[in-house]
């Protein structure tokens, strides 16, 4: 009786161990297709003629990148519970999909990355602001994004590969502020928590953006009087 409950009870966990991967697997492929997707959607909304593969790894760090010898893009599993949408998901591929454009240009421009990491941070934030709005996704997605992941180191800043969040926000805020405003006055995060929280962070940082834009407007004025 003994030798049969012992049975019983290893079959059932065998069994029950392998629906579960099943299911798991299940999931990760959604992922997997998930993320490729919204990777070549990008692409050839944008007309970006350089391969770019998406990869989607099951791992509970909270990171993507873009990998310079493959030309790939990786999202991590741990990544995903701070995204709520296809338009966040999109905001962080775009993103490493810009850096393999620069990766596309050649070992000097890889050089260049290395040496300047926060100029080329910048310039991906800026570019997946222009792939999200090709694609078809509202780029305020980008600034609740980074709201959710950036970090805002002070005195070891110059130290880091990114410029800290704040900085991140306002710019990506200031493109399209002068580039796409219609998501600005309407868009779908009105309402959102971490939109919210950064137009509550931000306040001084949009004035200046605000004040600087009428200056520009202002310039443009008397040129055009001119």
């Amino acid at each position: 009786m003994k030798k049969f409950l012992l049975t019983l009870i290893t079959l059932v966990l065998f069994t029950t161990g392998c629906l579960a991967d099943e299911l798991d697997l299940e999931k990760e492929t959604r992922y997997q297709k998930q993320v490729m997707k919204i990777g070549f959607k990008i692409l050839n909304a944008n007309r970006i003629d350089k391969r770019v593969t998406f990869h989607y790894v099951n791992s509970k760090k909270v990171n993507a990148y873009a990998k310079g010898k493959s030309k790939s893009v990786v999202i991590y599993k741990g990544l995903l519970p701070y995204l709520d949408s296809e338009n966040e998901l999109a905001g962080i591929i775009g993103h490493e999909i810009a850096h393999n454009v620069d990766f596309h240009a050649g070992y000097f421009r890889r050089i260049a990355m290395g040496f300047a990491p926060k100029k080329y941070e910048r310039k991906a934030d800026i570019k997946a602001v222009d792939y999200l709005v090709k694609a078809g996704y509202d780029p305020v997605a980008m600034i609740v994004a980074l709201n959710k992941l950036t970090g805002e180191p002070n005195w070891w800043e110059c130290y880091a590969s990114h410029p800290k969040g704040s900085k991140r926000l306002a710019y990506v805020y200031e493109y399209i502020f002068k580039k796409y405003p219609a998501y600005l006055i309407d868009n779908e995060y009105k309402k959102n928590i971490y939109y919210q929280n950064f137009l509550l962070t931000s306040k001084k940082d949009r004035e200046k953006i605000c004040k600087k834009f009428e200056k520009e407007k202002q310039k443009e004025m008397k040129k055009d009087a001119v």
